[in-house]
């Protein structure tokens, strides 16, 4: 596994679906004070802002929680569903344009029981890929 990100110029495309497809395969890496955790992403979907139905900014729908979705590409959203689930989301596109790819699962590879521990589990399940 190789550790050079992404460049910017993968997320300012245009092509949400593109770039969720083309996701798959690559490897989500957190670095928190000097511990390492890593997954490969195995599903992804793509959200294409103002005229995507599933959207937050479907209709161009701005709010406090939307802001996020109309900067540049390359920041991760992250908001809570249904009070319970953190959802990962990578903005996309270029400012102004509130795309956005929703990492639905990754395969853990590294640090895996770091990952128990912050998610207050004990063993691996079907959430560990």
């Amino acid at each position: 596994m190789t550790r050079n990100p992404l460049p910017l110029a993968f997320y300012t495309r245009s092509d949400v679906v593109q770039i969720a497809k083309d996701m798959l395969g690559k490897y989500l890496i957190t670095a928190v004070d000097g511990q390492i955790t890593s997954g490969m992403i195995v599903e992804t979907e793509a959200y294409a802002g103002a005229i995507d139905k599933a959207s937050h900014a479907y209709g161009n729908r701005r709010t406090a929680r939307t802001e996020v979705m109309v900067r540049r590409g390359g920041i991760a959203y992250i908001y809570l569903c249904y009070g319970i689930h953190s959802l990962f989301n990578v903005v996309t596109n270029v400012e102004g344009i509130p795309h956005a790819v929703l990492i639905r699962g990754i395969r853990a590879v590294e640090g895996i029981p770091l990952m128990l521990h912050r998610a207050g589990k004990l063993k691996v399940d079907s959430n560990f890929g």
